[in-house]
């Protein structure tokens, strides 16, 4: 004999009960959520940059035991909550206040973010008779208001070219400050030195007249710049690269010859360079300086060799560097925590 399946009968008034209380612990979820991002909105103010996340998400933490008493002092029987609403109530008020946190502490509706500046110069050294350019990069949140250079007390505008760069080419040595400002009033500085040299490329020349196997050295101070540079010099109106042979305990030495293409026989003029580069990240754009290596006039021997051999290529030269992705570790290790969590809770 079959046994009879009895369904159970339908509590209304239970269920409707059971609905009631999720509904306003939700809505207490929320409210109590959104005035908990405001009291650490207020409480982010006016802490210190290193205290300011730290202590904010204690008190958010702390602050869950005051949502139980809510939900006692509105009538709620929380004797009857489950695990499973406990967790999700907590949830509901944790990425509320998150949300509503993270939203207030950023603009339009806050800002505390100085400008972040990224500044290089070209080159590091520059000879007596050039100058160095002052490179800043600037970025902010709501936008720059104004940037200027101080160099030894005395300050100046910084030209804004088309790609956002501020530029300022300066030939006298001393102290400088970049300070930016953005539109409220945030400020952000960058202190640094320029250095001028009187002998930061030195070249050696052979007993004269010269024949194309005779080997002539560029010496180039080597603090000029933290990336490789092209060393070059213009005989007679011709452009031929240096090719790098080694260093010393201050140069870097680039080698050269009158076998070169622009050479010939007699006098020659050879006028000595020095580029230095640069290049932003996440920006096509390079920046290019030079320093000044002299100007020279070399008597050449009579030989068929003299002028034959075409310039030499320069490779490793920098070119545009993409932006670093940022690591997103963190974020990956709590929301892993969460999907354990929660499968837990299912089990």
């Amino acid at each position: 004999m079959e046994e009879e399946i009895k369904i159970p009968e339908f509590d209304e008034e239970k269920f409707m009960e059971k609905e009631r209380r999720k509904a306003k612990t939700a809505f207490v979820a929320f409210l109590f959520g959104v005035f908990m991002a405001i009291i650490c909105h207020l409480l982010w103010r006016n802490l210190d940059e290193g205290l300011k996340w730290p202590l904010s998400f204690l008190l958010a933490i702390a602050s869950i035991g005051f949502m139980a008493k809510i939900l006692q002092l509105l009538k709620v029987d929380i004797n009857s909550f489950t695990k499973k609403e406990w967790f999700g109530s907590i949830a509901f008020y944790f990425f509320t206040w998150l949300a509503i946190f993270i939203l207030s502490i950023n603009p339009p509706f806050y800002d505390a973010s100085p400008p972040k500046m990224d500044v290089a110069l070209l080159p590091e050294i520059q000879g007596e008779n050039g100058s160095i350019m002052v490179l800043a990069y600037v970025s902010d949140n709501v936008g720059v208001e104004d940037v200027k250079i101080n160099i030894s007390g005395v300050e100046h505008e910084m030209r804004k070219d088309e790609d956002g760069v501020y530029v300022y080419n300066c030939s006298t040595g001393g102290e400088f400050l970049i300070s930016s400002v953005d539109k409220n009033g945030n400020v952000a500085t960058w202190k640094g030195m320029l250095h001028f040299m009187d002998d930061v490329v030195d070249v050696v020349i052979p007993d004269e007249p010269l024949k194309a196997g005779d080997t002539i050295e560029i010496r180039v101070y080597k603090n000029v710049s933290d990336v490789n540079f092209r060393v070059y010099y213009m005989i007679n109106g011709v452009e031929v690269n240096a090719t790098y042979d080694g260093e010393s305990s201050r140069y870097y030495i680039y080698k050269t010859s009158p076998s070169y293409e622009g050479w010939k026989e007699g006098d020659n003029d050879m006028e000595v360079w020095v580029e230095v580069f640069h290049y932003f990240p996440g920006m096509d754009k390079g920046y290019v300086n030079k320093i000044y290596g002299g100007n020279y006039t070399i008597k050449t021997a009579t030989d068929e060799d003299i002028g034959k051999i075409a310039s030499p290529e320069i490779k490793d030269l920098p070119g545009p560097v993409s932006l670093r992705t940022p690591g997103f570790g963190l974020l990956a290790l709590v929301v892993s925590l969460a999907l354990v969590l929660l499968r837990k809770k299912r089990r």
